[in-house]
């Protein structure tokens, strides 16, 4: 009997279990399913009871959390205005009025064209704002300290929205999304899952551009920009890929990171912004054009008298900024219509980059000019003196500079005019016929032109006999003189201008041609077989005289020919 209580009590305990278990399923069950059909019909009374509440933040609270953020992320850097005439206290007001304490840097440069009359600004601050307007002159001053001389210094956040002059900002709407832009890591237009957020140690090396909405769509904006400062030139193509937008020409904002910003030799300097681009294109820094646009303020430099004094220091900080860069020859490839009046005419001879520099249209003809700047009649030859054989931009790994080919070429067609003229005997010689065997061109590094005469046939030249006895100016201004080390001759582009081309004299007798009275390594004696019968070589598109079996004749010169593929024509 007792052995069946037992089994009974045991019997009723499981079937208690069990009945518990089989109420425990079929309420989780239920549970999860109406929990899981809340949360697809998005019902918020979906979310446990259990789970703390996150507490709502008022619209106040909102707007006071993002203006923070801007803040703590972003000064603002106002540089490149003009006193003269500017509206930097209505744009920056219009910053404040949306952001208070926005934090705001306004640079100007020392020069009493740039800082006079002097700009002044006041603000009626209501509660909670602050002085948060900065000025500051980057003029030298002996009795600041290199750091209070930094711009940066005062620049406290990670990011820099270089403003220009004259804008009204209505939200802060667009600040937040070039934030968040420049924070974005990957390519643009990439969906925002896909792009992580920036590292805070991590230095952003692209600059997003935001255009302004005043901007003529008429004209191109980007440019592509290759700088080959071995062979002193800047070349740039007009485009319509914002992708590709190594300059942006039309009036917009910069905003970049501070640390690139410090990584540059000279950030601020005029003008501004193209010194600015020429230094992140060498420190390989991609740019973004922005979709969106700010809002332009009052029209600046209405009247003639404001624009042309606006245009006449853009043109002498455009001239110091080719010094600086060792710029001086510019290659433009723009769209527009053949034969038209060229906009450089128009704007500064070439000298100053405007939002006018080529047509949107790109179904117009792609036309390249090209300008030189340096060496003219009126001034001072590039190469300057050569000791050893090197000129001193040899030691920079620089070729001759463009200009001073150019002159060299001039230079060298007008004695090959003269001399075929009155019927001198001559012959390129040197290593200017090395180059015309290797290339038929001169060499980048060349800086004067030999050609070697028959001494008979000095008379014959009028400019030669006339130059014998003091220095003579041609009717087209090229110099003719006879050498103070030597009696050979040197026709150069201008007095001033020393580029030229040395006339070397030879005496021809019997089996020998012999150097009249000038010395050095150019003064060999070689057989007088080399100049009978003369060959012909193409050199700057011209059929030009030289000695036969040239590659013997400059071996007897101890002068080494890369080539001997040439096509050298017996006469």
């Amino acid at each position: 009997m007792k052995v069946f209580r037992l089994r009974l009590v045991k019997l009723l305990l499981l079937g208690f279990l069990l009945a518990n278990l089989v109420f425990f399923y079929y309420t989780w069950n239920t549970l999860l399913w109406r929990r899981i059909s809340r949360a697809l019909s998005g019902d918020p009374s979906s979310e446990p009871e259990d789970m703390p509440k996150v507490a709502k933040l008022s619209p106040k609270d909102k707007v006071r959390n993002a203006n923070k953020h801007i803040r703590k992320s972003i000064t603002i850097v106002f540089y490149g205005q003009y006193n003269f005439e500017q509206d930097l206290k209505a744009s920056i007001d219009s910053i404040l009025d949306v952001i208070p304490n926005m934090p705001i840097l306004v640079l100007q440069e020392g020069g009493a064209e740039y800082a006079y009359p002097p700009v002044s600004y006041e603000r009626n601050l209501t509660a909670g704002e602050e002085h948060t307007v900065i000025f500051q002159s980057l003029s030298f001053d002996v009795r600041r300290t290199r750091q209070e001389l930094n711009p940066l210094a005062a620049i406290r956040t990670k990011y820099a929205l270089l403003m220009p002059d004259s804008v009204r900002l209505s939200s802060k709407n667009l600040l937040q999304k070039i934030l968040r832009e420049i924070n974005s890591l990957g390519q643009p237009g990439q969906p925002k899952e896909q792009r992580p957020p920036v590292p805070p140690e991590e230095t952003v090396r692209r600059m997003v551009l935001v255009p302004f909405a005043g901007n003529l769509k008429s004209f191109s904006s980007c440019l592509k920009m290759q700088m080959d400062l071995p062979n002193w030139t800047l070349e740039l193509v007009a485009t319509n890929d914002s992708r590709h937008c190594d300059l942006f020409l039309q009036k917009h904002a910069i905003l970049l990171d501070v640390a690139a910003l410090g990584a540059m030799p000279e950030p601020f300097t005029l003008p501004f912004p193209e010194m600015l681009y020429m230094q992140a294109k060498i420190a390989n820094l991609s740019t973004t054009v922005f979709p969106q646009a700010f809002q332009e303020g009052r029209r600046l430099f209405a009247s003639f008298h404001t624009k042309q004094r606006r245009m006449e220091l853009r043109r002498r900080q455009f001239r110091e900024m080719y010094k600086k860069l060792q710029i001086k020859r510019i290659v433009r490839r723009t769209y527009k219509i053949p034969g038209k009046a060229q906009a450089r005419e128009v704007w500064g001879h070439g000298l100053v980059l405007d939002g006018q520099f080529s047509s949107s249209n790109t179904s117009l003809p792609l036309v390249t000019d090209i300008d030189l700047f340096g060496c003219e009649r009126t001034t001072k030859s590039c190469i300057g003196n050569v000791y050893g054989g090197r000129p001193f931009y040899s030691y920079m790994e620089k070729h001759t500079p463009p200009c001073c080919l150019d002159k060299l070429r001039t230079t060298f067609n007008h004695v090959l005019e003269e001399f075929e003229n009155v019927g001198i005997r001559y012959w390129l010689d040197n290593h200017a016929l090395k180059s015309a065997i290797e290339t038929n061109q001169l060499s980048p590094d060349a800086y004067d032109i030999d050609i070697s005469f028959n001494v008979q046939d000095l008379e014959r030249s009028n400019s030669m006999k006339k130059s014998q006895s003091k220095p003579y100016v041609d009717n087209e201004g090229f110099y003719w003189i006879k050498a103070t080390d030597g009696h050979y001759f040197r026709v150069q582009f201008s007095k001033p201008n020393q580029v030229g081309v040395n006339l070397l004299p030879y005496e021809i007798s019997g089996t020998e041609a012999r150097a009249s009275g000038f010395f050095g390594w150019k003064a060999s004696t070689f057989s007088a077989d080399f100049l009978h019968p003369m060959s012909t070589v193409l050199f700057l598109g011209k059929s030009v005289m030289c000695p036969n079996n040239v590659f013997e004749y400059l071996e007897a010169k101890h002068i080494k020919v890369l080539t001997a593929d040439v096509d050298v024509e017996e006469e």
